[in-house]
C-alpha cells in the first residue's frame, strides 16, 4: 500500500491520536528529553507559537503542579488554542 494508501498520514501521527496528543510533534520533544533530560527539574514554562498544544500537552505531564494543583505553564500563539 504504501504512497498509495488513502491514508498519507505516518506512524507517529496516528499514535499521537492514539495517545490524545494534538500533533506529532509531542513525540519528538519526548525524544529530546528522554536523550538530554531537558525537562527535569522545569518548575515553569512558556510555549510560543503554541497551537495547536502538543508540546503544552506533555510539558502538564512533565512538570509537577503547585500546591493549589495549578501548573506554570504559558502557552502564547496567535491562533486560537483549545485549553488543556
Amino acid at each position: 500500500m504504501g504512497r498509495l494508501s488513502k491514508d498519507k498520514r505516518d506512524i507517529f501521527y496516528r499514535r499521537a491520536k492514539e495517545s490524545g496528543y494534538r500533533a506529532r510533534s509531542a513525540y519528538k520533544l519526548l525524544q529530546i528529553d528522554s536523550e538530554f533530560k531537558l525537562l527535569e527539574n522545569i518548575t515553569r514554562c512558556v510555549d510560543l507559537c503554541a497551537a495547536p498544544g502538543s508540546w503544552s500537552q506533555v510539558l502538564a505531564s512533565k512538570i509537577p503542579p503547585q500546591e493549589d494543583g495549578t501548573c506554570n505553564i504559558i502557552a502564547v500563539d496567535l491562533q486560537p488554542m483549545s485549553p488543556i
